[in-house]
């Protein structure tokens, strides 16, 4: 039987190998013109799902459930994730030998059939390759800014009043309060336009300022002359909001930068 503690590994396991699934699902194609390592990639992918399979089946056979002979139950219970693991398997090996048999001897040359086409529109139909929940993110982060600059204002306040904070220390974090707003503010424009817009240079500039924007949110966590609990835990959401906005944006310009090279 698995000790409790394995769980934790088990389940970091999987989503490493489900990460590495779709990191190569995401980006294989920009290697299409190096057939050999995009062929290593694609066993190497093949391998972590059949992988991930095998750990299903191992978690199944250390269970009470199995070692009593309820296998029928089990499998009752969980035939959904092992049809759907088998097919997307099966899915997955059909699709990597056949994009390889196409473009293994035309490395050097755009291959392009009815049947990637077919692929292609029903990924990307319309073309709408705007990632909503990116959207929906900075949606959620204006209005979080936006709480969160009036509650510094009167923490400003507070500290100023309550404690002994040096008139230019003061000063200086206010000052930089003001350019982190307009840093954010210039951030999230750009990133819903570049999104809605399917822009590649909107959504460029948005994930450039993420890192001036993540400082910000550092140094109000960290370096400010005073920092509270409460400015501590909403800088901290902040953090959060960026790391998650920065892969989505990384992400769906990919998507754009693909939708071009077609």
């Amino acid at each position: 039987m698995l000790q409790t503690s394995n769980y934790s590994l088990v389940l970091s396991l999987q989503f490493l190998l489900l990460s590495f699934d779709l990191f190569v699902n995401s980006f294989s194609e920009l290697l299409r013109m190096a057939p050999v390592i995009q062929l290593v990639l694609f066993i190497i992918q093949d391998i972590a799902i059949l992988f991930n399979i095998i750990i299903i089946f191992l978690m199944f056979f250390n269970t009470f459930v199995f070692q009593a002979g309820l296998v029928n139950l089990l499998f009752h219970k969980f035939k959904g994730t092992i049809v759907l693991s088998g097919t997307y398997l099966a899915l997955s090996v059909s699709f990597h030998i056949w994009i390889m048999n196409l473009r293994w001897r035309s490395s050097n040359y755009f291959v392009w059939t009815d049947g990637l086409q077919t692929l292609f529109v029903f990924q990307r139909l319309d073309r709408q390759l705007s990632s909503t929940p990116l959207e929906i993110l900075l949606f959620l982060n204006g209005w979080y800014y936006a709480t969160y600059f009036l509650l510094e204002i009167f923490m400003f306040v507070y500290k100023g009043l309550l404690l002994p904070y040096p008139s230019a220390n003061l000063a200086l974090d206010l000052v930089m309060l003001f350019l982190y707003l307009g840093i954010e503010v210039t951030r999230i424009f750009f990133g819903s336009k570049g999104n809605l817009c399917q822009r590649k240079v909107p959504l460029a500039i948005s994930l450039a300022l993420t890192f001036p924007a993540a400082v910000m949110a550092a140094y109000y966590l960290l370096l400010q002359t005073y920092a509270l609990r409460l400015e501590a835990i909403l800088n901290a959401i902040l953090l959060l909001f960026y790391a998650v906005e920065l892969l989505l944006g990384i992400l769906t310009l990919a998507a754009f930068s693909s939708l071009d090279s077609y």
